[in-house]
């Protein structure tokens, strides 16, 4: 186990080193994608910082704790985007261009390739922001700090692990599709709900967000569970659905390439 440990790992030291030359390449590009998610995080924030000047508590969130919740919603988004987002927007191209019979005859799990060739080291700058937003409101919002910044670490890895299980589960549609673009766009229709508190939403919508398409578990929930803790009911929720997720997808993967038809067939 050790030495697959230890291959995996170098794989992936490989892939973060040339993605690396890659973005030290393409400076325009490193500031322009920087100034786009500025501006969305600046929107969002501006969003909440108008609906608080008429009131000073909503659904239970007081406006630190929804600014503590964007905080963790956007270091979230952000580990996302920088190791995985990139490879879901080549997904369809691996199978429709055969270039999945690469992948396929390499010594590690094809999976793993497919989700780690493509590394947006640049979206790094944007969880340090996310986190800058989250420290400085986590007083106010009641964050007891200290220790607790550790269940902030393992909450954060949960919204990014829900992340990842959520757009395989929509981009794996294209061993059916050929190119699943319109279930990848319904994909960012619902992420939309994922900026703000699921306990806004009425109990259907709610239900929706916390069941069969999770957005809410990216930041939402992990804001929840770090500032109120969550219920034994939530966390097996927790527990099911994304277990569930993972079976689901992995049954897919399989049915999936025994329908995919590579070049050389």
């Amino acid at each position: 186990m050790w030495s697959t440990f230890r291959r995996y790992a170098r794989i992936y030291g490989v892939q973060i080193k040339n993605n690396f030359v890659r973005e030290a390449v393409y400076r325009t590009n490193f500031l322009t994608s920087l100034a786009v998610d500025i501006v969305w995080m600046v929107i969002e924030l501006s969003f909440f910082s108008i609906l608080y000047a008429n009131t000073p508590v909503l659904m239970g969130w007081t406006k630190p704790q929804v600014y503590f919740f964007l905080g963790i919603f956007f270091a979230s988004d952000a580990l996302f985007t920088t190791f995985f987002q990139r490879n879901f927007w080549q997904f369809s191209d691996l199978v429709n261009k055969g270039e999945l019979d690469i992948l396929l005859t390499k010594p590690v799990h094809p999976v793993f390739l497919a989700l780690s060739r493509w590394i947006n080291l640049t979206n790094i700058l944007n969880f340090i922001v996310g986190m800058v937003i989250a420290v400085r409101f986590a007083p106010a919002a009641g964050f007891l700090g200290g220790w607790h910044w550790l269940t902030v670490a393992a909450w954060l890895a949960f919204g990014v692990i829900s992340a990842l299980l959520i757009r395989f589960a929509f981009s794996i549609w294209v061993f059916w599709t050929e190119r699943s673009w319109a279930i990848s766009r319904l994909y960012y229709q619902f992420f939309h709900f994922a900026s703000l508190p699921d306990t806004l939403f009425p109990k259907m919508i709610r239900y929706l967000l916390l069941t069969l398409v999770p957005v809410a578990f990216i930041g939402s929930v992990p804001a929840r569970a770090i500032l109120h803790g969550l219920e034994p009911s939530e966390y097996a929720l927790l527990a099911g659905v994304l277990t569930f997720f993972f079976v689901a997808n992995g049954l897919l993967w399989h049915a999936g390439l025994r329908r995919y038809q590579s070049v050389s067939s």
